[in-house]
């Protein structure tokens, strides 16, 4: 049998000196002991910046602390026990924000309704591609104010319904399925990046409406145009006056917004005066477009 060693017993400065030489998974589990050790892991001021929860037939918390950067993974066996670890967490490490939430395919197992008394709001809320609709809308049904939103897949069949995300005040949003030009009009995200291939028609449109004020909480937008079948020219410009930008100008965007140096770009102005450029980048039959507003 292993000599024990009663670390407890040691002066308060003391314990916090071996504590600050084990690793992060440990200390978690320490902190669960007492409220003694709660309290002197609590000392040890290790705040999370970010908490993840990946959701599927089991769950999944990654917490990342502030410098020196620990991350330490939990895997609880029942819901209770994340509902306690999750209260733990937010005491032990500082934690006030909403958390990031990964929904797999699995969750279903769980009843949502727990899971979002466990959980409250989330910041990112990311729906795989996997999940049914009906598992969808049940997550959505719950978990439906995040400020940054990933959906893989439209699990509604009224288009209005979809329509309620796009006319959220969110940060950003990620949306890889059909979107009509109503949908378009409809963003309030003040980031979106839309994945599936629309025509340069739609998106001509939509600049002839932002020229006329819509979409005014937007910044960037992400999109990509099947050039399929179009002979030449740029349609997505048609009846939109452009100008030229410098190259320093053309950089200084390059450089603020990580765009590759070989995408082109061309300014367009808003009635109001606010100015946006349009960067599009051909790769075969696909035209990749950064439509970015300078406020």
């Amino acid at each position: 049998m292993e000599p024990t060693f009663p670390l407890l017993r040691l002066p308060e400065n003391a314990i916090i000196k071996v504590f600050r030489n084990i690793c992060l998974d440990e200390l978690f589990f320490i902190s669960l002991v007492s409220s003694k050790t709660k309290n002197l892991v609590k000392l040890l001021r290790l705040e999370a910046c970010v908490v993840k929860i990946k959701i599927d037939r089991s769950i999944e918390i990654v917490v990342y602390t502030q410098p020196p950067h620990l991350y330490l993974t939990l895997r609880p066996f029942t819901l209770l026990e994340f509902s306690e670890w999750m209260n733990h967490i937010r005491t032990v490490f500082c934690y006030t924000p909403p958390p990031s939430v990964r929904f797999d395919q699995g969750c279903e197992k769980y009843k949502m309704e727990l899971l979002k008394d466990a959980i409250g709001n989330v910041n990112n809320l990311f729906l795989s591609r996997q999940l049914t609709d009906v598992n969808s809308r049940k997550v959505l049904k719950y978990f439906n104010t995040p400020n940054k939103f990933v959906l893989r897949r439209n699990p509604f069949e009224e288009s209005q319904e979809i329509q309620r995300f796009f006319i959220q005040n969110l940060q950003f949003m990620e949306y890889h399925d059909v979107y009509s030009l109503d949908d378009m009009l409809l963003v309030n995200s003040e980031r979106i990046s839309l994945y599936h291939p629309t025509t340069q028609k739609q998106f001509n449109r939509f600049l002839k409406h932002w020229i006329r004020g819509s979409n005014p909480r937007l910044q960037y937008m992400s999109l990509s145009i099947n050039n399929t079948g179009v002979v030449s020219g740029k349609i997505y410009l048609k009846g939109i006056r452009c100008m030229e930008m410098s190259e320093e100008t053309k950089g200084g965007i390059h450089r603020k917004h990580k765009l590759s140096v070989n995408i082109d770009m061309i300014q367009i102005r808003r009635k109001d005066g606010t100015p946006a450029v349009i960067g599009t980048n051909k790769s075969e039959n696909v035209l990749y477009v950064h439509f970015i507003v300078l406020h």
